[in-house]
C-alpha cells in the first residue's frame, strides 16, 4: 500500500468491535463535529482512560472532533493540531490525551517507534488514533473507532465500540439532538 492509498474500514478486521455501528448521527458541518467531540470528551474523560480510533477520508472532520474532545477534557482545543509529521501529540498537563496519526505509517513494526504500546498502557490516558485503519492490528481490542464521511456541507459519523465501550457509544448518541 502506498503512503496515499486509504484502505477501506472493514470492522470485522478489529477484534472485539461490534460489527455494526453502535450510533450514526448526520452532523452538520464542523459545529457539530466539534460538539460530538466534546460529548465524547467529557464520557470518555469520566471513565478515566481509553481509547478511540478516527477513520476517513482527508478533510473529513478528525482533527476537528479531537479539538471537540480536547474541550470535553477541560483540555485548551486551540493546542490541538494534526499529528500527521510530529505523529504523536500529547495534551494536558498530565498527558490525558494522546493524539497520534498513522497515515504516513505503511507496517505494524513501525508503531514501536512512536512507542505505541506504551501509550496505550498508560493508565489514565485517552489515546486517540488517526487513520487507525492504515493499520488494523493497531487496534488495542477495546475502545470506540468513529467513521467519518463527508456528506455535501455535513458529515456522517459512525461509531462503533467493543462490549466495553458499547453503553458510553449509545450515551453519546442518547444526546444526538444536541450534537446536530
Amino acid at each position: 500500500m502506498t503512503i496515499r492509498e486509504r484502505p477501506r474500514f472493514e470492522p470485522g478486521e478489529y477484534p472485539n468491535l461490534i460489527a455494526t455501528p453502535v450510533v450514526e448521527l448526520d452532523l452538520d458541518g464542523e459545529p457539530a463535529t466539534l460538539t460530538l467531540g466534546r460529548v465524547l470528551g467529557g464520557a470518555l474523560r469520566q471513565r478515566g482512560e481509553g481509547f478511540l480510533g478516527l477513520v476517513g477520508d482527508l478533510g473529513a472532520g478528525k482533527t476537528t472532533l479531537i479539538k471537540g474532545l480536547a474541550e470535553g477534557m477541560d483540555i485548551a482545543p486551540d493546542a490541538v493540531s494534526s499529528p500527521t509529521y510530529a505523529l504523536v501529540q500529547e495534551y494536558g498537563s498530565e498527558a490525558e490525551l494522546v493524539h497520534m496519526d498513522l497515515y504516513r505509517l505503511e507496517h505494524y513494526d513501525d508503531l514501536e517507534s512512536l512507542a505505541y504500546w506504551d501509550y496505550i498502557d498508560r493508565p489514565e490516558t485517552l489515546v486517540c488514533v488517526e487513520w487507525l485503519d492504515r493499520i488494523p492490528h493497531a487496534w488495542p481490542g477495546q475502545g470506540v473507532i468513529v467513521e467519518l464521511e463527508r456528506r455535501g456541507e455535513g458529515r456522517q459519523a459512525r461509531l462503533y465500540a467493543s462490549e466495553a465501550y458499547a453503553a458510553l457509544a449509545k450515551h453519546v448518541g442518547s444526546q444526538r439532538y444536541d450534537i446536530t
